[in-house]
């Protein structure tokens, strides 16, 4: 974990084991998910995998190997409630997506708001080869973004695809030379500080209501989080600032 201006960034440290996620490692983001959402101070998170092989090649084969039908339900349940934290915090998550992102690792980058990717990207869903279907929301959010043909010959091919073809899936949003990875990775999360971070977090909101909710539902909720801007300090400060040819100075409040 490193602490940037208004930045969290989190490494998954395993480079050994090409940033493998067990049961541990969730636990762990779990944590710093809740106190990201509480923090004041940070107004986006970063998640990236350590070294310059892997974001994450996905879930411990050796530790699913060990884990029965129990444990898996255990192993499940602490998945989705990583997801429904990920969705529900009203800040930007970036996936900085360095190499390999397979199996859970995959998506764990779907789970994101927005994902850069290294031209040596690699993303797949290979768990059918291990007698498995993922437990971390892929099934339910790639088709979502790819459409159900696609999903469904990733899931059954377990084909990896490269990172240009996966902007053209719609999986990634940015894809860039390997070696300016994080000077653009930083550009990003700098143009997104130039907004209002209540307005963005009330974006995400929305958005994220479109995927799953009712139309209707959708414009009330757009309503209501509009009339919300209106009694921020921000929204005064935006309006003011362009009216005075000047670069507003959003205090998220």
């Amino acid at each position: 974990m490193e602490k940037e201006e208004k930045v969290l960034i989190i490494k998954i440290n395993r480079p050994q084991v090409l940033n493998a996620l067990r049961m541990d490692t969730f636990l762990e983001l779990e944590q710093i998910l809740k106190d990201f959402a509480e923090a004041d101070e940070y107004w986006a998170m970063m998640i990236t995998g350590e070294g310059d092989r892997a974001f994450s090649a996905g879930g411990d084969i050796k530790a699913l190997n060990s884990m029965d039908s129990s444990d898996a339900v255990g192993f499940a349940s602490l998945t989705h409630r990583i997801l429904d934290l990920m969705e529900n915090i009203p800040k930007p998550i970036i996936a900085v997506v360095n190499g390999l992102a397979l199996g859970a690792g995959c998506d764990l980058t779907i789970a994101c708001d927005l994902v850069i990717a290294s031209e040596k990207a690699q993303f797949g869903q290979p768990s059918a080869s291990l007698g498995i279907t993922t437990p971390f929301g892929g099934t339910q959010r790639l088709p979502r973004i790819v459409g159900p043909k696609r999903a469904k010959q990733l899931f059954f091919t377990g084909r990896a695809i490269d990172a240009e073809e996966a902007l053209r899936f719609g999986l990634v949003n940015i894809v860039v030379k390997h070696e300016n990875l994080w000077l653009e990775a930083r550009k990003l999360v700098e143009r997104i500080f130039r907004h209002a971070p209540i307005a963005i977090g009330f974006y995400k909101r929305l958005v994220n209501f479109s995927s799953y909710g009712d139309i209707g539902e959708g414009d009330v909720l757009e309503s209501e989080l509009f009339v919300k801007c209106f009694e921020t300090e921000d929204k005064g400060e935006g309006t003011s600032a362009f009216i005075e040819k000047r670069r507003p100075v959003f205090r998220g409040r």
